[in-house]
């Protein structure tokens, strides 16, 4: 009889130690999961906020220093590009003297056309609604491949470039951007940036370059 007293005082005292460190285990991952929905709670707010100054500085465009809309327009266009899954059409990059716009893809131009494709419109549009606020210098440069063309509205590459930068001026011209900000200039098949010798790397080449010149850089 006394040994099985002994060994149920063992066992009770196993079962004690057991429930003691079950105590401060529980109450650690109480405090993990406290710690982890509170680092949640920051990191959403923190986005909120985001999301809040992007929209205050759209809705006072006019107030805001030229400065903070070059970098607002770099980051809408961004998102906008992401959110319509065109990156492999657009892509942004930011210098200190320019943001440029580059346009590169069979779903810009035909080959031997200098009429911009209805898919690239939404873009063009999101873009205009920024530079409609700003006073920066802006210089559309158009590209081609290097298929020959002699035809009796391009008598070389030379033209059908700079009929495409002359195209997206005009778009921009038409919706009220004063034509004195706005430079236009072709090269021709002469600046690729792919190979000409796929289909792909020329239609990538077929191309236009929007830069936005910043107003930071000369001062």
């Amino acid at each position: 009889m006394s040994k099985i007293m002994g060994m149920s005082k063992i066992i009770s005292a196993k079962h004690s130690d057991t429930t003691m460190w079950m105590l401060p285990y529980s109450t650690l991952m109480l405090v993990l999961m406290i710690m982890f929905s509170a680092l949640y709670s920051y990191s959403y707010q923190d986005a909120l906020r985001y999301e809040r100054a992007l929209t205050d500085l759209e809705e006072k465009t006019d107030e805001i220093s030229p400065s903070v809309k070059e970098i607002v327009l770099a980051q809408n266009i961004e998102d906008f590009i992401k959110e319509m899954r065109m990156e492999g059409i657009a892509e942004i990059t930011t210098t200190p003297h320019a943001i440029k716009l580059k346009l590169a893809s069979p779903a810009i131009f035909d080959s031997g056309s200098a009429e911009v494709k209805p898919d690239l419109m939404p873009l063009m549009l999101k873009l205009f609604e920024h530079l409609r606020h700003m006073d920066n210098m802006i210089v559309v440069e158009g590209h081609t491949d290097n298929v020959p063309i002699h035809t009796s509205r391009f008598a070389s590459n030379w033209e059908l470039s700079a009929a495409r930068a002359f195209n997206m001026i005009y778009f921009y011209i038409q919706r009220g951007i004063d034509p004195e900000r706005l430079v236009a200039h072709g090269y021709g098949e002469h600046q690729p940036t792919h190979n000409n010798r796929t289909q792909i790397g020329r239609a990538m080449n077929r191309r236009i370059e929007i830069t936005i010149l910043r107003e930071v850089a000369g001062k």
